[in-house]
């Protein structure tokens, strides 16, 4: 997801890279930053009144975690609803690593399916719900296991028979990111432990 990231910034005043873990924050602002043309359109919000400022400020690439997200929705909603927002939550599928504040937890847990553990993606949509989609913002979340309310959220509806249901927007399939070379195909030189067997006693 994050080679979209300098193609769209041309076309808002500021994209808003979120995530979850801390350590996939410092690996994307790391990867943000070394395509980067110019380090200074790249900023690293760490805290809500750095979020704050980079935002009045217009940065161009602004990272940081799904904590501050309501601070984010307050602001663009807010003072900032002239401008025109991309938000970016990348591996919107990953749980969180690490403590969150108790408040935003609680309010998760109780909206989590079953005993899980709230991801990214049931902060994200849990913030979003609770305030109206800005006019003025974008959603982009990328995610290899979309949840159901995550499809109606942000992805596309059809016509099924009688039923209405809901596609993702777009689709990065494993097949072609292996055939691109942008990851490995663990099952290349797979072979089922019978079939191995099999052979050995073949030989």
């Amino acid at each position: 997801g994050l080679q979209i990231v300098g193609g769209i910034a041309s076309v808002f005043d500021s994209v808003v890279v979120v995530t979850d873990r801390r350590n996939l924050d410092k690996q994307i602002r790391n990867t943000i930053r070394g395509f980067a043309q110019v380090s200074s359109v790249v900023g690293h919000a760490e805290h809500s009144g750095d979020l704050r400022a980079m935002l009045q400020a217009g940065k161009k690439i602004i990272i940081t975690t799904v904590q501050k997200f309501p601070y984010i929705l307050d602001d663009m909603g807010g003072e900032l609803a002239g401008r025109r927002f991309a938000l970016l939550i990348d591996e919107a599928h990953s749980s969180q690593g690490g403590r969150t504040a108790a408040k935003m937890n609680m309010a998760l847990q109780a909206q989590a399916e079953g005993d899980e553990e709230p991801t990214t993606e049931d902060k994200i949509l849990a913030i979003i719900e609770s305030r109206k989609m800005l006019t003025n913002a974008s959603y982009f979340a990328f995610t290899a296991t979309p949840k159901n309310r995550t499809l109606e959220l942000f992805g596309e509806p059809y016509q099924e028979g009688d039923q209405t249901k809901y596609r993702p927007f777009h689709t990065y399939a494993m097949k072609q990111a292996i055939q691109e070379g942008f990851i490995l195909d663990v099952l290349r030189n797979y072979t089922p432990v019978d079939s191995y067997y099999r052979l050995l006693k073949k030989v």
